[in-house]
């Protein structure tokens, strides 16, 4: 197509040159013909732009609403985790009020059990998590890192409960119980969910 424009561009210079009066008429023509040439141009850039940051712009506004309906369902996991580890803290805190005489280490067990059965279930679930359709580059990169971080999260979490409820096996001795279960917490509790970096750097990038 381009071809055949170039040689009727040079067919009709070659018969406004043969049948200008002057060669000053011609040149005023053909000053006018690329004036007419250059301006058609920027207008049908301008358009073709105008046209893709419209496309874009809908493009962005599409993954915003993604973005934002999958971060909803991912912040009811994490509200489901910390009900969970503020139970596990309830439980450890209550037992250091019991004496051994009002210790029951079935109801115990049974209470670290039931939890253990929760932390598991939201253990799949984050597992299961995945960046939605529709992000590449940096910015699934960035929803996959924090992806990530919770399922490390939820891993130390779970493990810290399990660890529990097996140390509260019954039988067992209630100042030894709790030593055992001290212990467990300091070296098998995770560290705080930080993923305020990622979720900051996701939203600017999807102009949010």
């Amino acid at each position: 197509m381009i071809y055949l424009i170039l040689i009727a561009a040079i067919v009709t210079l070659a018969l406004l040159y043969k049948f200008s009066p002057t060669k000053k008429t011609f040149m005023i023509i053909c000053a006018g013909l690329l004036i007419v040439f250059l301006a058609s141009a920027f207008i049908r850039e301008q358009q073709q732009q105008e046209k893709l940051s419209r496309a874009q712009l809908e493009e962005l506004q599409e993954q915003q609403k993604i973005f934002g309906e999958w971060y909803a369902a991912y912040q009811k996991d994490i509200d489901r985790l910390d009900r969970n580890w503020q139970s596990y803290h309830n439980i450890i805190e209550g037992l250091n009020t019991v004496d051994a005489q009002s210790f029951n280490a079935e109801a115990l067990y049974t209470r670290l059990l039931d939890l253990e059965f929760d932390s598991v279930e939201e253990q799949l679930k984050i597992h299961m998590l995945a960046a939605p359709q529709g992000f590449n580059g940096e910015t699934r990169d960035l929803i996959e890192e924090l992806i990530r971080k919770t399922q490390h999260y939820v891993d130390a979490q779970t493990r810290t409960i399990s660890l529990s409820k097996v140390a509260a096996t019954p039988p067992v001795e209630l100042e030894i119980l709790k030593l055992k279960l001290h212990d467990i917490m300091i070296r098998e509790s995770p560290e705080g969910l930080f993923t305020a970096q990622e979720v900051s750097a996701i939203r600017s990038a999807l102009g949010d």
